[in-house]
Order: structure tokens, then sequence, then C-alpha cells
């Protein structure tokens, strides 16, 4: 073991004094390292702004466009709803219905409503130049003699028929028929009543009343109607129709 030494005794070491690197030097010790390449970096959306870049105001003005447009879309799709409900409210019986829908009756019409009588047959077919129902209004005149007038007809009571068949030249020993159609003007039903025959005499006829006061049977409940008569024999022909009954249904 050394013994330790008095203060302030010792040795003198005589240590180098170093002189200060100059640049050089150091940048001629120092090892060089390869520089580094830059690496790219790839552009956003196609070299637009990048997001340091980008202005502060553009962001809240993105969220708010997006904003409006859903709300459009929203108010697109729900105002035609809210507008469909609307409709369905308006026609949905309530809980309190009875199940059978009310409306206002259709009122029947009071006058006119009439229908045309039908053209049962041509008013002329040779040999028969006319055929009429001969009434007071309208009596069938008859040549060498008086007028004939005899039909007597209404609706809801007994009805008489006078029928004269007009030649276009004298008849003689020729078959004479007519049949009688009733047509009702509120439904536009036609109805076949009978009629009658006769045979012309030998001197011949220029007109003919087969049977004086034919007694005919009208359809009941009929409150407008019309009665024709129409020739079978020598030919087809038709009266002009004798009007009966009201002129409204």
């Amino acid at each position: 073991m050394v013994p330790a030494e008095p203060l302030g005794t010792g040795y003198a070491i005589d240590i180098p004094k170093l002189e200060p690197a100059t640049p050089a030097a150091v940048a001629s010790s120092a090892p060089v390292l390869p520089r580094p390449h830059p690496i790219a970096r790839p552009r956003r959306d196609g070299g637009g702004i990048g997001p340091a870049e980008r202005p502060a105001w553009l962001i809240p003005a993105a969220v708010a466009a997006v904003v409006i447009i859903l709300l459009g879309i929203v108010g697109v799709v729900v105002l035609p709803r809210l507008g469909a409900g609307n409709n369905v409210a308006s026609v949905t019986p309530s809980a309190h219905a009875t199940g059978t829908p009310k409306g206002s009756p259709s009122a029947s019409p009071t006058g006119g409503g009439l229908q045309t009588v039908p053209t049962y047959a041509p008013a002329t077919a040779a040999p028969v130049s006319k055929l009429q129902i001969c009434t007071q209004a309208s009596p069938c005149s008859i040549p060498g003699g008086s007028p004939e007038s005899a039909t007597t007809c209404d609706l809801g009571s007994s009805c008489r028929v006078e029928v004269a068949i007009y030649f276009t030249a004298v008849q003689k020993s020729v078959p004479v028929a007519y049949t009688l159609k009733f047509f009702d003007r509120c439904s536009g039903q036609t109805t076949d009543l009978p009629g009658t025959r006769t045979t012309t005499p030998a001197t011949g006829w220029i007109v003919a009343i087969p049977t004086d006061h034919l007694a005919v049977s009208i359809p009941g409940g009929v409150r407008s109607g019309a009665l024709v008569a129409v020739t079978q024999q020598p030919g087809v022909a038709a009266s002009p129709p004798l009007m009966l009954g009201s002129e409204s249904c």
C-alpha cells in the first residue's frame, strides 16, 4: 500500500497543446456518405392541392353542400308521400262509418229522354202507296165516301184501331193483311200486336179498311208509346206512328 501524498506535493506532467482542427481537415478525415435520392410522392386528385395547402374554408363549404343535397333528396321523397297519405285519408271511411257509402241519388229525368220510334218498313211498297191510322186528328180520306176516323186509343184504357191501306192501282181479289207494333218510347222495347186481314172484291178496291174498330191490347205500365201499322200483303209498308201517352218518361 502506497502512503497518501500530502497536499501540495506531486510531479508536474507535460500535457501537449492540441491545435483546433480546420474545416478542411475535418472534411478530409470524415467519410463521405452517399446522398439519398428524393422519393417521389403520388399526387392526390390528379395534381390537386394537398391537405396542407387546402384553404381553411374548403371543408366546411363541402360539408354544407352535402347537407343541402341531402335535404333536397329528403324533401323530394317525403313530400309526395305526405301528399299520397292525404289522398288516402280523404277517401278512407272513419271508424264510425256503417260500411255503406252515402251518395246523393241521381234524379230521374222528368222531361225528355224519349227514344225515336224505329222505322219498321218503308212508307210505300208497291202496290201499297200509303198506310194510315185513321184518327180524329188525321182522318183517312175515302174516294167517293166520307173520311174515316174511328180510331180511339189511349194508354191505360181500351184501344180500337182503324187502318186504311191505299193502293197504286185497283186491287181485284187480292189478299190484304197488316199487323201492329207498339213501341215503348221510354224503354225502347217493341211489342208485336195482332192485326187483321181481308181480300179485296173481284170488282177491286183502291183503298181498303180491313176491319172497323179493331180491338187492341196495349201493354200496361207504359208512360209514353207509339203505335205503328205494318202491312204484310200485298206489300210491306209502315204507317206514320200514332203517339200515345205523355211526352216525358
